[in-house]
């Protein structure tokens, strides 16, 4: 980003802050001269990040009437005046001269030493003089900037305060599944079988024959069948167990915690009547951060973890 680590200056297309809506949004207006010759456009704005007033602008020459070399090149604020009515940026009292001799603007190496080289180019087109406070000089001079249009600027500072909203989304944490198989395992059981058997015995007999034995007394046969118990087999299948899959819901306080972002403003009183290298620090700043600004983007000057925050006697 573009940055002078002593100032603290940002280029207002690379932060994320944008110009607030009660102000002229001059970027892309068109800057003449004195005479109404076109000089330039306005590329870029550069801002204290910390007072959040307005330091520079950023003007490319390209186009211009008075046969300068096309570039980017910075004019100080005061010595700019808006147009009552048109989008115009009028520089009274600034030359071809000026311009010719001012050092090209480079996004990324921008000094002090380029500050002071600036200032010095201008010097001759106010008349001011040095002070002890580098941007309390003429030169700075915002509300100068903007009288011409005091009917748009109002004394109100946005207060943006962000807020936690907390809410619940179901995610899937683990499941539990059942699956079935057949298997076969070696069973044994006893049974007592009976089996008959056919005995044939013989016994000696000396006895005179009967009428019976006279009637049995002829060829013929007698059969005994003989009869065993063999071990049969059957299966009968029985239910012997049940298993269920059933969810059980049970609930639990969670503590969430994050970090919410508000507006402070801090009011300051000038006196007009005290010199103006003892007057306090300027009054809010006319500059509201970009809400559509990643808050995580590493350039952003809000971030605690940012460059020029590290030393901040406020950081938490």
């Amino acid at each position: 980003m573009d940055q002078n680590t002593h100032n603290r200056l940002l280029s207002l297309s690379e932060s994320n802050f944008e110009i607030a809506d009660n102000e002229p949004k001059i970027v892309g207006w068109t800057i003449k001269d004195q005479q109404g010759r076109t000089i330039g456009e306005v590329e870029d704005l550069l801002f204290d990040a910390e007072s959040r007033q307005v330091r520079y602008i950023v003007m490319d020459l390209e186009g211009n009437a008075l046969d300068l070399e096309p570039r980017d090149v910075l004019v100080p604020i005061g010595l700019a005046e808006l147009h009552p009515s048109d989008d115009d940026v009028i520089l009274p009292g600034v030359t071809a001269e000026h311009l010719r001799a001012l050092p090209l603007y480079e996004k990324g190496k921008f000094t002090r030493e380029m500050e002071t080289a600036v200032v010095n180019t201008y010097r001759g087109a106010t008349g001011a003089g040095t002070d002890p406070d580098f941007y309390k000089q003429e030169h700075f001079d915002e509300d100068k900037a903007f009288r011409n249009r005091s009917g748009s600027r109002t004394d109100a500072v946005p207060v943006i305060e962000e807020q936690m909203k907390v809410g619940k989304k179901e995610v899937e944490t683990g499941a539990t599944r059942l699956r079935t198989r057949i298997v076969e395992k070696p069973v044994q059981e006893n049974v007592t079988l009976h089996e008959e058997h056919v005995k044939v015995e013989r016994n000696p007999v000396n006895r005179p024959v009967t009428d019976a034995d006279i009637k049995t007394f002829k060829e013929g046969e007698i059969e005994i069948k003989e009869h065993a118990e063999v071990p049969v087999v059957g299966k009968e299948a029985r239910v012997v167990e049940e298993v269920n899959l059933k969810k059980e819901v049970t609930q639990r306080d969670a503590t969430v915690e994050g970090t919410v972002r508000s507006t402070e403003v801090k009011v300051e009183s000038t006196n007009p009547n005290m010199p103006p290298n003892q007057q306090p620090p300027n009054s809010p700043p006319n500059m509201n951060p970009n809400p559509n600004r990643n808050p995580n983007d590493p350039n952003n000057p809000n971030d605690p973890n940012h460059p020029d925050n590290l030393n901040n006697p406020n950081r938490t």
